[in-house]
């Protein structure tokens, strides 16, 4: 489970997953794209996709409770996210086109980031800078990823 116990977490999965229990509008499949799209990024940052962060993706799929639809446009955009010719910068503006910088969905997004490169408690160098990219490019101080990788790895 994306979670692993963590209440907060769980809270965050659950609060994206009731977006998603009927029919997806237009918002809802750029916030799930963008999401599983950038976490696909996140794990091939460091140049191979770990079982922790294999395991971390599909429990958050499960606690967000995606339907069959959007479980396989969340795969799809993972799948899309882990190639080298991904669009991360597109797939940013796309997504601030949509939700606001500081708004809870971008926000929800950062902390998934964050706690899928400390997925198996090891932030390495290329994980470091697509969360530094990631802290800049969605709004967020710098400071804020240190801040808030402290929290997750302790």
């Amino acid at each position: 489970m994306a979670s692993n116990g963590n209440p907060a977490l769980a809270q965050i999965g659950r609060a994206l997953g009731s977006l998603f229990s009927t029919k997806l509008d237009t918002r809802q499949e750029v916030l799930i794209q963008a999401l599983f799209g950038l976490l696909g990024g996140m794990a091939r940052a460091d140049g191979v996709v770990s079982a922790e962060e294999a395991r971390y993706t599909n429990g958050l799929m499960d606690e967000m409770q995606l339907g069959t639809n959007a479980r396989k446009l969340a795969a799809e955009a993972f799948d899309r996210g882990c190639r080298r010719d991904y669009d991360i910068e597109g797939e940013m503006l796309r997504l601030l086109s949509t939700y606001a910088r500081g708004s809870s969905e971008i926000d929800r997004i950062y902390e998934n980031l964050i706690r899928l490169a400390a997925a198996d408690h090891t932030i390495r160098r290329g994980e470091r800078s697509f969360l530094e990219k990631m802290t800049l490019g969605l709004g967020f101080e710098p400071e804020e990823l240190d801040r808030r990788l402290k929290k997750v790895m302790h």
